[in-house]
């Protein structure tokens, strides 16, 4: 009876000891899964508005280029020339027949 006693402390002993149970989870472990999942995310997040902006800018400069080489190259043989400015006209004088004479008199104020 003795040796049945000895032999179950002894198992238990070594079962708190040395084996893990198969429901033990390392906390630290999966935290440090989530934490690694997490930063994975956002350096994706953040390559990809990187990468949005960069095609963005380049896009702007292509099209910009494009619509230089296209203003400089553009075809203008075809359309007619700008009409000349006529002479300017001489101003004539005409003639007065009326003399120069004051609007009012001075006795019609008074």
């Amino acid at each position: 009876m003795r040796s049945i006693a000895l032999f179950s402390l002894l198992l238990v002993c070594l079962g708190s000891l040395g084996c893990e149970s198969a429901n033990y989870v390392d906390a630290d472990a999966v935290i440090a899964e989530k934490v690694e999942e997490r930063l994975t995310e956002f350096k994706r997040i953040i390559d990809q508005r990187c990468q949005d902006r960069i095609l963005d800018t380049a896009g702007k400069i292509a099209d910009s280029i494009i619509m230089e080489r296209a203003r400089l190259y553009k075809d203008t043989l075809d359309r007619p020339l700008k009409p000349l400015r006529p002479d300017k006209p001489e101003l004539l004088a005409l003639p007065d027949s009326l003399p120069l004479a004051p609007l009012f008199r001075k006795d019609s104020l008074e």
